[in-house]
Order: C-alpha cells, then sequence, then structure tokens
C-alpha cells in the first residue's frame, strides 16, 4: 500500500509540473488573430500603443508642465494629484498639447 502511495504522490507532481510548464508555454506564445470570443486583436499600432500604455511609465526627467492623460477618459491629472501616473491607460505630454488633442482637466468637462 506504501509503495500505491508513492506512485500516486508522483503522478500528482508530474501533472502538476506538466500543467505549469503549459501554461506558461501559452503565455510566451503570440497572440492568434482574433480571441476566443472571435473577437479581431489590435493592429500593430493599437499593440504598440497599449502596451506602451499598459506598462508602468517613469516621470520624464524634466517634469515641469507635464500631466498625466488617461487616454480611456480623456482626462489628464497634474502632478501631485491623485492618479498622476497612476491609471491602467495613459501616457505623459505636455499640459498644451493635452489640450490641442482635445483632452481636459480632471474635474473639468470640456464645456468648461
Amino acid at each position: 500500500m506504501r509503495s500505491a502511495g508513492k506512485i500516486l504522490f508522483m503522478l500528482l507532481i508530474a501533472l502538476a509540473f506538466t500543467f505549469g510548464s503549459a501554461s506558461v508555454y501559452a503565455q510566451s506564445q503570440p497572440q492568434s488573430p482574433a480571441d476566443a470570443n472571435g473577437r479581431a486583436t489590435p493592429t500593430a499600432a493599437d499593440s504598440a500603443t497599449s502596451s506602451q500604455s499598459a506598462t508602468p511609465q517613469t516621470p520624464p526627467a524634466n517634469s515641469s508642465g507635464m500631466v498625466w492623460v488617461n487616454t480611456d477618459t480623456g482626462v489628464y491629472h497634474k502632478p501631485g494629484t491623485r492618479y498622476y501616473g497612476k491609471t491602467k491607460h495613459g501616457k505623459y505630454m505636455l499640459e498644451a498639447d493635452a489640450l490641442k488633442a482635445g483632452y481636459h482637466a480632471a474635474g473639468k468637462t470640456p464645456s468648461q
């Protein structure tokens, strides 16, 4: 009976390594053209933009006049505010450029 327990234990360990390495392998593979729901994946330009904004960014060395633009909501945040550099999708840019691009300050609507 003791050897059956060892065999079962070894089998469980082997299964754990098999499934663990399969998930690592799946994560390292490039995305397919469509996801599981059949929706198209982003284009190369979209993925370059999303990978840039999805990764944490450090503020620029000379951050004078720089704001953090939340690209999902179209709102920008100034240094020292709660969401400066902390939203999931966004980028640093000059406040003047953010205004030219149509973004608006947090707490203000575009008509204000």
